[in-house]
């Protein structure tokens, strides 16, 4: 999501000339010699790879305007991350960029591969005030640390929130979702709006993944002591159990096991409710199309009350290795200024990492896609930091966690067993990357 370089102004004292003429005392005079302007910085070019596809008028927005207005002599030129084209190949190439753009789940990558340099020396230069930006997320990039290490910055932050469809709910007489609703609740107001009519048959909740869904509990996937899976616990089954009351309720599902869901909320309109992250960006496009959308709070368990999950934000990197740290550093601060922020939040580009009430308010007030959504909802609830003992290994875990799950559809299996079968696969393929 600094000051430009400044040539000390050197002013020369006026000289007073003496001059004698005739035997007689000239008048002295004063000569001022003029400042030397100050000379411009010269122009550079950082090198940017996003590990994600930016839309042009959100780069337009939070970077290019913010840096031509601060730094106009610094230039980006973005990347975008591919299959062939990538950190690690870049890497592997010689060829790392200055900065890089990923999200929480990318930070242990980026620590691995040694192209995230710790920013604390840059933010003490260029006096970045650190209380600007939202203590939790920085409490999460510090877990990545051992030493208070400041690997990255965040320009923007993920959020996650309930979205539903209006006309199922019109359609079938059943009242909106609103904000602050548990789990419990939102599951028997999906009972409500499950139903064949016409012919479709009409999904009431989505179910997402089940790492999304323990997300506000801020699980350890291992045990810190032993380096062990630990998901065989009391708190991941509160979040297979809720998994499994989604997908039971009658007609809720289909043979595709949810991986349908986005599209049959977003297009074939046949989803009544979606918990998912941040979908703004994919509203104006499903809006032409025909939905009529809105949003509450993301379902929250009764004992957590008012979190939505982990804390998540994408983050912009410096590489250690870039001749141009301190350039990069002030893309940081110019996508970072209060004016920057304020104004792509009233776009509705990018929710700001500020504790800035002004922009927070501000978000999406110039937006026609929001334009009388309840958005505040996403600011109503807030993030809880990283689970404490993030590893290089948690992708693994979490992605045994989602797959398994999918064994909850049609009563297929115990919760109890296949909590034990998932703790046992992570292991089993963590102890075949270890002895890679």
């Amino acid at each position: 999501m600094f000051f430009k370089k400044m040539m000390p102004a050197l002013t020369l004292a006026g000289t007073i000339v003496i001059t004698s003429a005739c035997g007689g005392a000239g008048q002295p005079k004063a000569q001022e010699n003029a400042a030397p302007k100050e000379t411009p910085p010269e122009p550079v070019t950082i090198e940017l790879l996003a590990g994600w596809k930016i839309a042009d008028e959100d780069l337009e927005q939070i970077f290019y305007k913010p840096l031509q207005a601060k730094y106009p002599h610094i230039k980006l030129n973005v990347t975008v991350s591919s299959t062939n084209n990538n950190i690690t190949t870049m890497v592997a190439a010689g060829t790392v960029p200055d900065m890089i753009i990923m999200g929480t789940g990318n930070m242990q990558q980026m620590l691995d591969l040694g192209v995230a340099l710790d920013l604390n020396e840059q933010i003490k230069l260029q006096s970045f005030d650190m209380n600007r930006l939202d203590p939790i997320i920085v409490q999460t990039i510090k877990a990545f640390g051992k030493k208070g290490e400041i690997y990255a910055l965040p320009y923007g932050l993920n959020y996650d929130a309930l979205y539903y469809n209006k006309s199922l709910f019109d359609r079938f007489a059943v009242s909106y979702p609103t904000d602050g609703m548990t789990w419990d609740a939102v599951v028997e107001l999906g009972k409500k709006v499950t139903r064949t009519d016409g012919g479709v048959q009409y999904r009431g909740l989505a179910v997402g993944n089940m790492v999304r869904i323990a997300s506000p509990l801020a699980l350890n996937r291992f045990d810190p002591a032993t380096g062990k899976a630990s998901v065989n616990t009391e708190a991941f089954k509160r979040a297979f159990q809720v998994f499994q009351s989604i997908v039971s309720i009658p007609g809720n599902t289909n043979d595709k096991k949810n991986s349908d869901e986005l599209n049959a909320f977003l297009y074939d309109k046949t989803i009544s409710m979606y918990p998912y992250i941040g979908l703004f960006h994919r509203m104006g496009e499903a809006a032409k199309g025909g939905l009529d959308w809105d949003l509450a709070t993301y379902p929250q368990f009764p004992d957590k009350p008012g979190v939505y999950g982990e804390a998540d934000a994408y983050y912009l990197f410096v590489t250690p290795k870039s001749k141009h740290q301190k350039e990069a550093f002030q893309v940081i601060s110019a996508v970072l200024s209060k004016e920057a922020q304020l104004a792509s939040s009233k776009k509705g580009s990018v929710v700001t990492p500020l504790v800035d009430k002004e922009v927070r308010e501000g978000f999406g007030k110039e937006s026609e896609v929001l334009k009388g959504k309840n958005v505040q909802a996403i600011f109503k609830h807030r993030p809880v930091p990283i689970h404490n003992n993030p590893t290089k290994y948690d992708a693994t875990a979490d992605g045994e966690l989602n797959s398994r799950s999918l064994q909850l559809y049609g009563g297929g299996k115990d919760i109890n067993t296949l909590i034990r079968e998932t703790e046992d696969a992570i292991n089993q393929k963590v102890e075949a990357q270890r002895g890679k």
